[in-house]
């Protein structure tokens, strides 16, 4: 991919996402000289530790990154791509965009959904927030405490419902693991008979891939602990995962943690039952209700 291609691409993700991009790019062209982050702190008179948080995405200022690429004598190319980078991940989010009309620690989700190139989710409990039928979102938001007004509620769903557009770009991949558990500990009923036929028209899309761990499988390795796989054909690539918590959620984009996720991802994937398996166990559901 060119240059120039790569930059346009990268100008339409979240400044955060461009941040990590960035200091993978950083640590990229420092590695490829032979040079230390020790090194570098001298050059910017500032301690190693600062060069880590920058290469781990905390940004950096145009004056130390300009130094920082004398340093390691970048290319034209490289230091055009590097302060494109730059520049966009200090951009600010739009007023009225999408992703603010949700808490603070979800904006960051809301605008990586459509902006990933591959989004990979494990639920444990919980149907993904992407696949919910309007009636089971309204189920859930009822069994919140204090209890949310009529108004809340119909807020609440017409922002998740909003957000599921991200599913009808072919450009995107979606996949999705989800434990046998979660399709049990429904209201039951016709809600949960909607719930499940919407995962089997899910499935029908070409972008989708679904996918249930049965019970009879037993205990498998990080069964109960949900999270999101946000990937990123950049240069260099970026996964970062977010970690879903009761009360608000973590991001994860160090190198050794995400690599961990991934390689959980793949073991998950293989006790999980195939997308035509988990068809018929939805259809039979379904039937039952």
């Amino acid at each position: 991919m060119e240059v120039n291609d790569s930059v346009t691409q990268h100008l339409q993700l979240p400044p955060p996402v461009m941040k990590v991009v960035l200091g993978n790019q950083l640590a990229r062209l420092r590695e490829a000289v032979g040079v230390t982050q020790d090194d570098i702190a001298a050059v910017l008179g500032c301690t190693q530790q600062k060069i880590a948080h920058i290469e781990a995405g905390s940004g950096i200022k145009l004056i130390e990154l300009n130094a920082l690429l004398d340093h390691v004598g970048a290319n034209e190319a490289d230091r055009a791509y590097t302060r494109d980078l730059q520049a966009e991940s200090n951009r600010r989010t739009k007023r009225g965009a999408f992703s603010t009309r949700f808490r603070q620690y979800l904006q960051l989700l809301v605008d990586m959904e459509p902006s990933c190139n591959r989004y990979f989710s494990y639920q444990a409990l919980m149907i993904p927030g992407l696949l919910q039928a309007e009636e089971y979102m309204r189920s859930n938001a009822r069994a919140w405490r204090p209890s949310l007004t009529v108004e809340e509620i119909d807020q609440s769903t017409a922002n998740r419902l909003g957000r599921q557009q991200v599913l009808d770009n072919l450009d995107q991949q979606f996949w999705f693991i989800i434990d046998e558990a979660a399709l049990r500990r429904t209201e039951g009923g016709q809600v949960t008979k909607k719930q499940i036929m919407k995962l089997v028209e899910a499935i029908d899309r070409p972008n989708v891939e679904l996918q249930v761990v049965p019970f009879d499988v037993g205990y498998y390795m990080g069964q109960g602990h949900d999270y999101t796989i946000f990937g990123y054909d950049t240069k260099p690539l970026v996964d970062i995962i977010y970690l879903e918590q009761h009360d608000g959620g973590e991001y994860v984009d160090n190198s050794k943690r995400t690599a961990r996720y991934l390689t959980l991802w793949d073991y998950q994937k293989a006790v999980a039952s195939g997308p035509e398996q988990t068809r018929r166990m939805l259809l039979d559901i379904a039937a039952s209700l």
